[in-house]
């Protein structure tokens, strides 16, 4: 074969080579792209999930610098849910207590659903003071405890910069905080789910230590049962009561330097 032949061959198999090395390149760049295109979508769409978060604005009726000791007033809740009303939420209960009852167990009103999202109790207090309102939302498979403080009635300037200062100088601490959904009645006998939230200011607080103390009225034993967590901020546990009598529940929540807890009165028949 003559040599210029053979240099033709050979530049021809080498043109033939670079091209093949040359399609993988784009090949694989191309694959490359469609992982990545996939990848931030999947991203975008968590993220997307994420902001979808159960929103509920907290108001009373008059407006809470209205408000004035014997007289009735409307605590209203309304849920909404990727800016739509939510109108069957699983729960809606409203804590309620005067400043200075922090450490006592608190009123808890059963919300009653008005249409377009709104959820509403009526109450009347007898004494002028500070008070607070957590309404307690469950819906969408989310919790959320939103509080609102409320000056009731004519209370000196002064005590309520004082009462304000002193909850700014404490509002860390008191972030965190707890709720105890069960029965106020069991049975004897029976396995009862245990179901505590915990928030931090208006957001779940996950991966925290939880657990729940439970003892008979007058005696030492104390049973400790650790809580698992079934959802952002939800945590469950079960218990089987072999006795009737009064029991106190109490709710533990830890996780780092944060710590909080919350007791119920349970009556088992």
């Amino acid at each position: 074969m003559p040599e210029t032949e053979m240099e033709e061959k050979s530049m021809m198999i080498k043109k033939l080579g670079i091209s093949i090395a040359l399609s993988g390149v784009l090949i694989l760049g191309a694959c490359g792209e469609q992982n990545e295109g996939n990848s931030g979508e999947s991203h975008q769409h968590d993220d997307g999930e994420a902001l979808h978060v159960l929103e509920v604005e907290l108001t009373t009726q008059p407006g809470p610098d209205e408000l004035q000791d014997g007289e009735g007033f409307t605590i209203e809740a309304k849920v909404t849910h990727e800016d739509e009303n939510v109108d069957d939420a699983k729960e809606v209960e409203f804590e309620f207590w005067k400043k200075g009852e922090e450490t006592e167990e608190h009123e808890m009103f059963e919300g009653e659903s008005k249409g377009d999202g709104i959820y509403s109790i009526e109450k009347t207090v007898d004494e002028p003071g500070i008070y607070y309102v957590v309404s307690h939302v469950t819906a969408r498979d989310m919790h959320t405890m939103p509080k609102l403080e409320l000056a009731i009635g004519d209370i000196e300037e002064t005590e309520h910069a004082h009462d304000e200062g002193h909850e700014d100088s404490h509002s860390h601490g008191e972030e965190v905080s707890g709720h105890i959904m069960m029965a106020d009645t069991v049975k004897s006998g029976d396995e009862v789910e245990l179901t505590g939230h915990a928030m931090n200011g208006d957001h779940p607080l996950s991966e925290a230590d939880v657990r729940f103390e439970i003892w008979k009225d007058g005696e030492e034993k104390h049973d400790f049962i650790d809580a698992s967590e079934v959802s952002e901020g939800e945590y469950k546990a079960s218990h089987t009561f072999t006795e009737a009598g009064m029991f106190q529940v109490k709710l533990h929540i830890e996780k780092g330097e944060l710590h909080t807890h919350k007791e119920k009165i349970l009556t088992v028949k």
